[in-house]
């Protein structure tokens, strides 16, 4: 056990095609479809997951959805980390150690 091991958090991530699963502390803490909504006009993030599923085929026509992941490989790397870095956030509450760059 290293010095700074109370400052590291293992987390293992399944991308999959319809849902993406986040494991922490072997428990599945995030499980959520695998779909980005992205605002046309400005290209910024609006939903990620359940939300994002149920703006699909609903919203207005300047909000797209997006599946980042196609026949079990990543289609669109932007939308994938986007995806990535939502659920993530979705695992840590404000004030976590788990920081992301």
């Amino acid at each position: 056990m290293g010095l700074f091991d109370f400052l590291t958090q293992e987390i293992a991530i399944d991308l999959g095609t319809a849902n993406t699963l986040i494991i922490h502390n072997d428990k599945v803490v995030v499980d959520e479809p695998s779909i980005v909504a992205i605002d046309r006009m400005t290209g910024k993030v609006i939903a990620v997951g359940k939300q994002a599923m149920m703006m699909h085929g609903k919203t207005h026509e300047n909000i797209k959805t997006v599946r980042p992941l196609k026949d079990g490989v990543i289609a669109d790397f932007d939308a994938a980390e986007h995806m990535i870095r939502g659920m993530i956030k979705m695992l840590s509450p404000k004030g976590s150690l788990l920081l992301l760059p």
